[in-house]
């Protein structure tokens, strides 16, 4: 019937039984929808269905005083930042994840990204200062909003990246979920630790001033930052896996950024001290750095895969 290689009897990889991130040619434990899921797939869906729940109860706003949500367009920002983020990552699906990402998987992966956008964007993207139902609801802070958005949307970035390409293009090994999974903890805490990086060398204590001063200055460029560390991060976990070459770049991209920001959030007085000195003006200067590092990334690994060979 054409479904299997010649003189082997082994499924194609052109069909459901021969992809290479979910295969059925282990003992299964369900059915759905005519597609096989093994038990660890059952398991790790209905604890994502479970965080992905408790994850929008936990910050759905239909409990809160409609004062407080009346003409507050910090809440809507941090919304938009979800809705894109799910966006992209079905987009990912739908055009570059897998051949085997098809029926119940699709469903299996989105579930899963609402459950870490939601995890590790919204809860425990407050660690980094901005707080949901505190800060963007109650206290209507528009710069605690920009700053969370930003963590949710790259949290969505980095997800979506760790779905595109193929679980191994060059072999025929099977893969699974914990494939994508992996590559997302390994770009989420490397975002995560550049992050931290950045706020460490903020002038005074950055979370502080976000809650309390409303810098939008201040959140424009944490929040650029940090978008510029994800667009960079998803530019390396995304793709077919070659080697490491690509997360040397990014490593090396984002050295520079905090360089960058190391140069901006201080001047130099002959014989006195360092001063802080983040004024508006250095924080576009920043802002733009940071977008133009994401953009500069983006176009080398193409060039050095054009030119050089993909993973070089």
């Amino acid at each position: 019937d054409g479904s299997t290689d010649e003189g082997n009897g082994t499924p194609r990889r052109d069909t459901p039984e021969g992809s290479r991130l979910h295969s059925t040619s282990r003992a299964w434990s369900g059915t759905i929808a005519g597609y096989e899921m093994e038990e660890d797939e059952l398991f790790i869906f209905i604890i994502s269905a479970g965080i992905a729940i408790f994850g929008a109860v936990a910050t759905a706003t239909s409990r809160l005083h409609r004062l407080y949500l009346r003409g507050n367009p910090a809440v809507g920002l941090v919304r938009v930042s979800v809705w894109a983020s799910m966006a992209w990552i079905a987009f990912v699906i739908w055009r570059y994840a897998d051949p085997s990402v098809t029926g119940p998987y699709v469903l299996f992966y989105l579930t899963m990204g609402y459950a870490v956008v939601k995890l590790f964007g919204q809860f425990v993207g407050a660690a980094f200062g901005p707080r949901f139902r505190i800060d963007v609801c109650e206290r209507r802070n528009l710069a605690a909003a920009v700053f969370l958005a930003a963590i949710v949307l790259s949290t969505g970035l980095v997800f979506g990246g760790s779905l595109w390409g193929e679980a191994d293009p060059l072999g025929d090994d099977e893969g699974g979920w914990w494939i994508p999974l992996g590559f997302f903890l390994l770009g989420w805490g490397t975002f995560a630790c550049a992050l931290g990086l950045f706020l460490w060398r903020e002038p005074g204590r950055a979370a502080a001033r976000l809650r309390r001063e409303r810098s939008l200055e201040d959140a424009r460029a944490g929040a650029t930052y940090a978008l510029g560390t994800a667009w960079i991060v998803t530019e390396t976990v995304a793709g077919d896996f070659y080697g490491w070459w690509h997360g040397l770049l990014a490593v090396g991209v984002v050295a520079v950024m905090l360089g960058a920001h190391e140069m901006t959030r201080t001047v130099h007085l002959p014989g006195g001290p360092r001063i802080p000195a983040p004024s508006p003006a250095r924080r576009w200067m920043e802002s733009f750095f940071y977008l133009f590092c994401g953009v500069a990334t983006w176009s080398a690994n193409r060039l050095l895969d054009r030119y050089l060979g993909p993973g070089v």
